[in-house]
Protein backbone atom coordinates (compact mmCIF):
# COMPACT_ATOMS: atom_id res chain seq x y z
CA UNK A 1 0.00 0.00 0.00
CA UNK A 2 1.56 3.78 -0.55
CA UNK A 3 1.31 5.93 1.38
CA UNK A 4 0.87 9.72 1.16
CA UNK A 5 4.07 10.75 1.83
CA UNK A 6 5.63 7.61 -0.28
CA UNK A 7 3.23 9.66 -3.18
CA UNK A 8 4.95 13.26 -2.27
CA UNK A 9 8.28 11.61 -2.06
CA UNK A 10 8.16 9.67 -5.97
CA UNK A 11 6.85 13.55 -6.65
CA UNK A 12 10.00 15.25 -5.28
CA UNK A 13 12.30 12.40 -6.62
CA UNK A 14 10.78 12.89 -10.38
CA UNK A 15 10.76 16.49 -10.25
CA UNK A 16 14.49 16.36 -9.30
CA UNK A 17 15.73 13.81 -11.56
CA UNK A 18 13.39 15.83 -14.68
CA UNK A 19 15.27 18.98 -13.48
CA UNK A 20 18.32 17.35 -13.26
CA UNK A 21 18.74 15.68 -16.44
CA UNK A 22 17.37 18.77 -18.33
CA UNK A 23 20.44 20.63 -17.45
CA UNK A 24 22.65 18.28 -18.98
CA UNK A 25 19.99 16.98 -22.12
CA UNK A 26 21.25 19.37 -24.53
CA UNK A 27 25.00 18.41 -24.69
CA UNK A 28 26.14 16.20 -27.71
CA UNK A 29 26.88 12.63 -27.48
CA UNK A 30 26.65 11.66 -31.12
CA UNK A 31 25.45 8.21 -29.63
CA UNK A 32 21.81 9.10 -28.51
CA UNK A 33 22.46 7.97 -25.21
CA UNK A 34 22.60 11.50 -22.70
CA UNK A 35 25.00 11.86 -20.14
CA UNK A 36 22.95 12.01 -17.15
CA UNK A 37 24.84 12.97 -13.96
CA UNK A 38 21.48 13.43 -12.13
CA UNK A 39 21.09 9.50 -11.88
CA UNK A 40 22.50 10.35 -8.34
CA UNK A 41 19.04 11.95 -7.09
CA UNK A 42 16.75 8.75 -7.85
CA UNK A 43 19.64 5.97 -6.47
CA UNK A 44 19.63 8.07 -3.20
CA UNK A 45 16.10 8.05 -3.32
CA UNK A 46 15.84 4.59 -4.11
CA UNK A 47 18.49 3.58 -1.35
CA UNK A 48 17.10 5.56 1.58
CA UNK A 49 13.49 5.75 1.08
CA UNK A 50 12.97 2.29 -0.89
CA UNK A 51 13.31 0.74 -4.61
CA UNK A 52 9.45 1.92 -5.19
CA UNK A 53 10.25 5.48 -4.48
CA UNK A 54 13.45 5.69 -6.59
CA UNK A 55 12.37 3.80 -9.76
CA UNK A 56 8.51 5.00 -9.88
CA UNK A 57 10.27 8.19 -9.67
CA UNK A 58 12.87 8.13 -11.57
CA UNK A 59 10.57 6.57 -14.34
CA UNK A 60 8.37 9.76 -13.98
CA UNK A 61 11.13 11.90 -14.37
CA UNK A 62 12.96 10.94 -17.26
CA UNK A 63 9.21 10.61 -19.07
CA UNK A 64 8.10 13.61 -18.56
CA UNK A 65 12.44 15.01 -19.28
CA UNK A 66 12.30 13.07 -22.59
CA UNK A 67 9.19 15.12 -23.55
CA UNK A 68 10.26 18.23 -22.64
CA UNK A 69 13.80 17.38 -24.53
CA UNK A 70 12.57 15.56 -27.81
CA UNK A 71 9.08 16.70 -28.24
CA UNK A 72 7.52 13.37 -27.87
CA UNK A 73 7.14 10.46 -25.32
CA UNK A 74 8.09 7.34 -28.27
CA UNK A 75 11.50 7.36 -27.55
CA UNK A 76 11.15 7.15 -23.30
CA UNK A 77 8.14 4.73 -23.46
CA UNK A 78 10.36 1.94 -25.58
CA UNK A 79 13.70 2.77 -23.79
CA UNK A 80 14.54 5.17 -20.76
CA UNK A 81 11.31 5.02 -18.76
CA UNK A 82 10.80 0.99 -18.37
CA UNK A 83 14.80 1.19 -17.69
CA UNK A 84 14.94 4.14 -15.33
CA UNK A 85 12.45 2.04 -13.28
CA UNK A 86 14.25 -1.45 -13.53
CA UNK A 87 17.66 0.40 -12.50
CA UNK A 88 16.48 2.34 -10.27
CA UNK A 89 14.22 -0.48 -8.28
CA UNK A 90 16.51 -2.95 -8.40
CA UNK A 91 19.06 -0.64 -6.99
CA UNK A 92 17.12 0.00 -3.93
CA UNK A 93 15.76 -3.36 -3.76
CA UNK A 94 19.50 -5.28 -4.18
CA UNK A 95 21.21 -2.75 -1.39
CA UNK A 96 18.46 -3.31 0.91
CA UNK A 97 18.16 -6.94 0.84
CA UNK A 98 21.67 -7.70 0.86
CA UNK A 99 22.24 -5.21 3.59
CA UNK A 100 19.54 -6.68 5.61
CA UNK A 101 20.57 -10.40 5.07
CA UNK A 102 24.30 -9.68 6.22
CA UNK A 103 23.38 -8.06 8.85
CA UNK A 104 21.04 -10.93 10.45
CA UNK A 105 24.08 -13.34 9.49
CA UNK A 106 26.58 -11.58 11.36
CA UNK A 107 24.58 -10.98 13.86
CA UNK A 108 22.97 -14.56 14.48
CA UNK A 109 26.61 -16.28 13.65
CA UNK A 110 28.73 -13.49 16.08
CA UNK A 111 30.79 -13.43 12.82
CA UNK A 112 30.63 -10.24 11.97
CA UNK A 113 32.78 -10.15 9.01
CA UNK A 114 32.32 -6.86 7.64
CA UNK A 115 31.55 -3.96 9.64
CA UNK A 116 27.39 -2.38 9.13
CA UNK A 117 29.20 0.49 7.31
CA UNK A 118 31.02 -1.87 4.80
CA UNK A 119 28.29 -4.13 3.84
CA UNK A 120 25.60 -1.68 2.88
CA UNK A 121 28.70 -0.22 0.63
CA UNK A 122 28.93 -3.06 -0.76
CA UNK A 123 25.58 -3.96 -0.94
CA UNK A 124 25.04 -0.47 -2.59
CA UNK A 125 28.02 -1.40 -5.56
CA UNK A 126 26.46 -4.62 -6.76
CA UNK A 127 22.91 -2.91 -6.81
CA UNK A 128 24.45 -0.45 -9.35
CA UNK A 129 26.19 -2.70 -11.32
CA UNK A 130 22.77 -4.84 -11.47
CA UNK A 131 20.60 -1.83 -11.76
CA UNK A 132 22.72 -0.26 -14.70
CA UNK A 133 23.82 -3.37 -16.67
CA UNK A 134 19.46 -4.63 -16.50
CA UNK A 135 18.58 -0.70 -17.77
CA UNK A 136 20.91 0.30 -20.30
CA UNK A 137 20.19 -3.88 -21.72
CA UNK A 138 16.41 -2.20 -21.81
CA UNK A 139 17.26 0.82 -23.33
CA UNK A 140 19.58 -1.11 -26.11
CA UNK A 141 17.18 -3.14 -26.82
CA UNK A 142 14.26 -0.70 -26.89
CA UNK A 143 15.62 1.74 -28.94
CA UNK A 144 17.47 -0.94 -31.98
CA UNK A 145 13.54 -2.54 -32.04
CA UNK A 146 12.37 0.86 -32.35
CA UNK A 147 15.21 1.86 -35.67
CA UNK A 148 14.05 -1.33 -37.10
CA UNK A 149 10.25 -0.94 -36.78
CA UNK A 150 10.83 3.10 -37.88
CA UNK A 151 13.33 2.37 -40.72
CA UNK A 152 16.27 4.04 -39.13
CA UNK A 153 13.73 6.87 -37.55
CA UNK A 154 12.55 7.94 -40.90
CA UNK A 155 8.66 7.36 -40.47
CA UNK A 156 8.92 9.04 -36.70
CA UNK A 157 11.15 11.80 -38.38
CA UNK A 158 14.33 11.12 -35.99
CA UNK A 159 16.74 9.94 -38.89
CA UNK A 160 19.48 10.12 -36.04
CA UNK A 161 17.69 7.23 -34.84
CA UNK A 162 19.67 5.35 -38.34
CA UNK A 163 22.82 5.15 -35.51
CA UNK A 164 21.49 2.76 -33.24
CA UNK A 165 21.64 -0.01 -35.78
CA UNK A 166 25.70 0.36 -35.82
CA UNK A 167 26.48 -2.06 -33.36
CA UNK A 168 29.67 -0.32 -32.30
CA UNK A 169 27.61 3.09 -31.94
CA UNK A 170 25.53 1.16 -29.69
CA UNK A 171 28.61 -0.07 -27.64
CA UNK A 172 30.03 3.32 -27.29
CA UNK A 173 26.80 4.69 -26.24
CA UNK A 174 25.51 1.84 -23.72
CA UNK A 175 29.11 1.67 -21.86
CA UNK A 176 31.10 4.88 -22.48
CA UNK A 177 28.16 7.61 -22.04
CA UNK A 178 25.89 5.69 -19.98
CA UNK A 179 26.84 2.82 -17.64
CA UNK A 180 30.58 3.69 -17.13
CA UNK A 181 29.83 7.79 -16.01
CA UNK A 182 26.29 7.05 -14.52
CA UNK A 183 27.64 4.20 -11.98
CA UNK A 184 30.91 6.53 -11.39
CA UNK A 185 28.45 9.62 -10.43
CA UNK A 186 25.94 7.73 -8.33
CA UNK A 187 28.40 5.04 -6.53
CA UNK A 188 30.81 7.61 -5.38
CA UNK A 189 28.79 10.80 -5.14
CA UNK A 190 25.84 8.71 -3.44
CA UNK A 191 27.79 6.67 -1.22
CA UNK A 192 28.67 10.16 1.15
CA UNK A 193 25.28 11.57 0.53
CA UNK A 194 23.35 8.22 1.58
CA UNK A 195 25.55 8.60 4.88
CA UNK A 196 25.20 12.34 5.67
CA UNK A 197 21.20 12.35 4.57
CA UNK A 198 20.73 9.10 6.89
CA UNK A 199 22.62 10.54 10.14
CA UNK A 200 20.93 13.66 9.93
CA UNK A 201 17.57 12.36 9.55
CA UNK A 202 17.03 9.23 11.60
CA UNK A 203 13.63 8.42 11.11
CA UNK A 204 14.44 7.59 7.23
CA UNK A 205 13.39 4.10 6.29
CA UNK A 206 17.10 2.92 5.24
CA UNK A 207 18.17 3.34 9.10
CA UNK A 208 16.11 0.14 9.76
CA UNK A 209 17.78 -1.91 7.23
CA UNK A 210 20.96 -0.95 8.88
CA UNK A 211 20.26 -1.95 12.51
CA UNK A 212 19.32 -5.35 10.91
CA UNK A 213 23.06 -5.80 12.42
CA UNK A 214 22.77 -3.69 15.67
CA UNK A 215 24.98 -5.94 17.98
CA UNK A 216 28.51 -4.85 16.46
CA UNK A 217 30.22 -1.39 16.01
CA UNK A 218 29.16 0.63 12.96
Amino acid sequence: MISSRDVALIAICGALYCAGSLITAYIPTGVIIQLRPAVVIPAVFAVLFGPLIGGVGAAIGTFIASIIRYGTPILTIVSGTPANLACFYLMGYLTWKLSEKAGRYATSSRMPLLRRRERWILSYLVGNVVGYAVGFTIIAIGLYALALITMGGETIGMPWLSKWLNFQVMLIGIFMVGFLPEFIVSYFLGVPLIEVLSRAFPDIPFNKVLLSGKGESK
